[in-house]
């Protein structure tokens, strides 16, 4: 049986500030946990670097202070993988996910995050790829370029964190670092990978990943209003059976 997600989009809004996200998709997660609808956050962000749990210093070929000069924040983050860039232009999701029965495997959920984002990037004549080397596993690529990186966190089997699909992204700000700690690989974006069209708006985009991860993921797509969600996406009264399982942030995603 297919289970509604509420689709909280934040595009309206302009980019936004990662803490305030991260803060919003604590909320989310306390709610699946509970027994709570699941939610799915569409959004840009401020320029932020962000470093994953599996991230070190050498990387970064800036340091903080430097980059907060440039427009830059840097945040450390809970999920998994290395440093990767967020910014307008940018498509984000973060899907907070109760999962449930057989989808309670950690690389078939990072796979249908990668089979969401190929159909995306299909619909706007973009082909894209998962890669056979395992230093490039979670993320999407055209060519030698990655598109789109993942990078999530499960505890308990509820997720948080997600995808960045580059749309129109400034690419020269994964130049302040190596993505993803890949150093022989570029980076793309819709934008650059169909050149002799027009770039695709992001809101078009963003509902066809809409589309893409309700098909993958066999969701029920239910559109909330950012200023409802709080008190429309609550848990029932009764208490909720509590999912168990390990506390888990796939490597090699970012």
């Amino acid at each position: 049986m297919r289970r509604p997600v509420d689709v909280v989009s934040l595009l309206p809004l302009g980019p936004r500030p990662y803490d305030d996200v991260v803060a919003l998709q604590k909320e989310a997660e306390a709610r699946a946990r509970e027994g709570g609808r699941e939610t799915l956050f569409l959004l840009e962000h401020e320029d932020v670097i962000t470093a994953g749990r599996n991230a070190g210093t050498d990387d970064l070929h800036l340091p903080a202070e430097q980059l907060a000069r440039l427009g830059v924040a840097f945040r450390r983050s809970d999920r998994g993988g290395k440093l990767t860039f967020h910014g307008p232009g940018q498509l984000v999701a973060y899907p907070i996910l109760r999962l449930e029965g057989p989808e309670r495997d950690v690389r078939r959920f990072v796979r249908s995050l990668e089979e969401v984002l190929i159909l995306t990037a299909a619909a706007f004549g973009v082909t894209a790829a998962r890669s056979d080397l395992p230093a490039r596993w979670s993320s999407v690529w055209v060519g030698n370029d990655k598109l789109a990186a993942i990078g999530v966190h499960l505890s308990d089997w509820v997720t948080t964190h997600g995808v960045a699909l580059n749309v129109t992204t400034r690419l020269d700000r994964f130049e302040l670092f190596v993505p993803c700690g890949i150093r022989d690989g570029g980076v793309t974006s819709l934008e650059r990978a169909r050149s002799d069209l027009p770039p695709p708006p992001l809101v078009d985009v963003a509902a066809r990943f809409v589309e893409s991860f309700a098909e993958v993921f066999e969701r029920d797509a239910v559109p909330v209003s950012a200023a409802s969600s709080s008190e429309e996406l609550a848990p029932p009264t009764a208490a909720a059976s509590r999912s168990t399982g390990p506390d888990r942030s796939p490597s090699n995603g970012a």
